[in-house]
């Protein structure tokens, strides 16, 4: 153990579009004949090119597939739900603008968190072989692996045990270890190699001292003041890979060296809050893809910091702070930021999850996202959107004195309710036929237009919504009301081109007028295992672009 704190679907062509003449004559089957060769010839030629399996030309047309085209009919998701024990696989389709059940799969949950092996899979150049893996709140603690099939159905491959409820999984290259962190521990185990899922379990990571383990908190309820996430860096120009966990509770980013080979975390160096003596709660980091700046978002002050990550990074020995605090935002209005507003004001939000925008046509991210939550149910959340320079700072650069309440270079999307415990987000980049024609009609509009993923476990999303709250006239309107369910689809065009804007969600809200929806009645669309989701945690798209 180590503990740091101790001491193309694709259509067939026509090539047989002349007629066709009864042959009279030996001469016009002769022609009829070597004419009929040139076009098997071509359409041999056809299919070849298009490297098709010939034997299974069926499969091919009819089964939707994982090798996404530039503009993919369907986009897969899957959810999972702080309430619900199952896993929801769903379909969007861009066109019609529909999210729909394709599966619901009894798991072991709930489920807090979803990830996948989309980036191995992209760096080897597959299209199959799909994995998923989960959390979950269950006790004992466990973490969970899945396998999705070309034809879009789910399988489970199997459970491990570990320590204490996690509430992240890694898979960082070179793709054989999986990392789960949660509360007063993580845990590294080796990827299998046959099938994806989790193998033996190499090494375990303490966030408080040994002798503290066994009476300590290794439920859910440690996710509010212990480890939270885990993200990987390799530092340029070096043999040096670190990998930075976000901790709660002691307002620290605990950073790590990286043994790609062995797989194992050795502790270098705990990075406090750029603020003295105040309790930030940093609760996810992103590193940007040009390996060099991370980002943390904080859940008790609503803040996201840009750090870089300097220092000896050839040192075997590390006395210094790998991470330079560069710049911070709110993930606030101004109107709501401090020091415009009051920390109590402030302390109304939860600083949640935060997602670097992909990069149109190859490129470096020119966004980062970023989500609160409100504390209580009649507190609506917030989703942003910031503009970063070719470097990865924010962009107009202000100084970090002023920034925090700074409007500039940023668009903020309120959403529908608090978000309750999830509010996570996730991103896939839209096809050009799929954004608006009056934004396409402008060739200045800057920016990766998105469709987002935005998980809702609020009362409204998960059918229990309170009398006090429709009295109040919350939701605003029927609009709205429709749109509310536990995982929802929003768009996202580009800079000045109308801001976020709902699609869809899921489940729909059928709520009889002027009755509200509560417990049983409503609360999802059931199945035949009588599982219905009732608001969501964390949702992925699996559709790989």
């Amino acid at each position: 153990m180590t503990n740091h704190n101790a001491g193309k679907t694709w259509r067939k062509k026509n090539l047989f579009n002349s007629p066709v003449h009864i042959c009279s004559n030996v001469e016009s089957f002769s022609f009829f004949a070597n004419q009929l060769l040139l076009h098997i010839a071509a359409v041999i030629h056809l299919l070849c090119s298009m490297d098709i399996d010939m034997m299974q030309p069926v499969q091919q047309v009819l089964m939707p597939s994982l090798n996404a085209s530039s503009s993919p009919e369907t986009l897969h998701v899957l959810s999972g739900s702080f309430r619900s024990l199952s896993l929801f696989l769903l379909a969007f389709s861009p066109v019609k603008r529909t999210l729909s059940l394709v599966q619901q799969v009894p798991g072991f949950g709930p489920h807090q968190y979803v990830s996948t092996n989309r980036d191995m899979l992209r760096t080897n150049g597959k299209s199959d072989g799909l994995v998923v893996y989960t959390t979950s709140w269950a006790i004992p603690p466990i973490l969970s692996s899945w396998e999705i099939t070309p034809e879009w159905h789910m399988n489970h491959l199997n459970n491990v045990p570990i320590t204490a409820v996690s509430s992240y999984i890694a898979l960082p290259p070179p793709y054989t270890h999986l990392y789960s962190m949660g509360g007063p521990t993580g845990e590294s185990h080796l990827l299998s190699p046959g099938t994806g899922s989790f193998a033996e379990k190499i090494q375990e990571v303490l966030f408080i001292p040994a002798e503290k383990l066994v009476d300590a908190d290794k439920s859910r309820k440690a996710l509010r003041y212990g480890s939270h996430a885990i993200e990987f860096t390799h530092i340029p120009g070096t043999n040096t890979r670190l990998a930075f966990v976000p901790v709660l509770g002691t307002s620290s980013i605990e950073v790590y060296t990286h043994n790609p080979v062995t797989g194992i975390l050795t502790h270098i160096y705990s990075s406090p809050s750029p603020r003295i003596d105040v309790e930030d709660g940093p609760r996810h980091v992103k590193i940007h893809p040009n390996r060099k700046m991370l980002y943390c978002v904080t859940e008790h002050n609503n803040l996201i910091d840009v750090y870089s990550i300097s220092g000896d990074l050839n040192a075997t020995e590390w006395s210094t702070n790998p991470l330079t605090h560069l710049a911070t935002r709110s993930l606030l209005p101004s109107q709501l930021s401090y020091p415009s507003a009051s920390m109590t004001t402030v302390h109304q939000f939860r600083g949640d999850t935060l997602m670097l925008g992909p990069g149109v046509g190859g490129q470096w991210p020119t966004e980062i996202w970023a989500t609160t939550r409100g504390a209580t149910e009649d507190v609506r959340g917030w989703v942003s959107v910031f503009k970063l320079d070719q470097d990865g700072m924010f962009t107009p650069s202000i100084s970090i004195d002023d920034s925090a309440g700074s409007e500039d270079g940023v668009e903020r999307y309120e959403t529908l309710t608090s978000g309750g415990k999830a509010h996570a987000i996730d991103l896939y980049l839209k096809s050009s036929s799929h954004i608006s024609p009056s934004v396409t009609s402008h060739s200045t509009h800057a920016g990766s237009p998105v469709w987002i993923l935005l998980t809702d476990d609020s009362d409204y999303a998960a059918g229990e919504v309170r009398d006090e709250y429709v009295s109040q006239g919350f939701p605003l309107n029927s609009k709205e009301i429709q749109a509310i369910g536990g995982v929802r689809v929003l768009e996202w065009d580009g800079w000045s081109t109308g801001g976020v804007q709902e699609v869809v969600g899921y489940p729909p809200l059928e709520i009889p007028e002027g009755e509200p929806r509560k417990g049983d009645q409503g609360g999802g669309i059931g199945n035949e295992h009588g599982d219905v989701m009732r608001g969501g945690s964390h949702a992925v798209w699996l559709t790989i672009d």
